[in-house]
């Protein structure tokens, strides 16, 4: 996540990877650990790293999600599934546009310049394609990290 606030070129990147660590023991159903790695890396990250705006990314999503999605997909029904990430898609877009409309973030200026429908649709195609991504890392993980 430091490095992530130093190098704002590769920043996105090192967050979504940051981001992957949660998913190791997940994928091995050792839940606590996940949870914890995500609790410690967020809050060492809210004290340490100077910006913020990756903090903010993973801990709302990129760190999160990982239990979030574990939680989701024990439900073995696709639709639910899907309906449940999405709603979670929707709290999460709610969450960043009160940081945005609070001061708390500040949007880049060339994404400030889109209408906030354009946004808002653009964001939901990106976090379908993270959550099938993220499910392909995943089942690369139980192969990796086996018993």
């Amino acid at each position: 996540m430091l490095l992530a606030s130093l190098m704002p070129a590769l920043g996105w990147g090192l967050c979504i990877g940051a981001g992957m660590v949660p998913a190791i023991p997940l994928a091995r159903r050792q839940v606590r650990m996940g949870l914890l790695i995500y609790v410690a890396t967020s809050l060492l990250s809210a004290m340490f790293v100077p910006g913020k705006r990756y903090v903010v990314a993973y801990a709302l999503l990129f760190g999160f999600y990982p239990l979030v999605k574990y939680g989701i997909e024990r439900l073995h029904k696709l639709p639910v599934e899907w309906a449940c990430k999405l709603l979670y898609a929707v709290l999460l877009l709610v969450a960043l546009w009160c940081f945005i409309r609070w001061g708390f973030l500040v949007p880049e200026a060339q994404v400030a310049a889109f209408p906030p429908f354009l946004l808002a649709i653009a964001f939901f195609i990106a976090f379908v394609c993270y959550d099938v991504v993220f499910s392909k890392i995943i089942a690369l993980f139980r192969i990796l990290f086996r018993e």
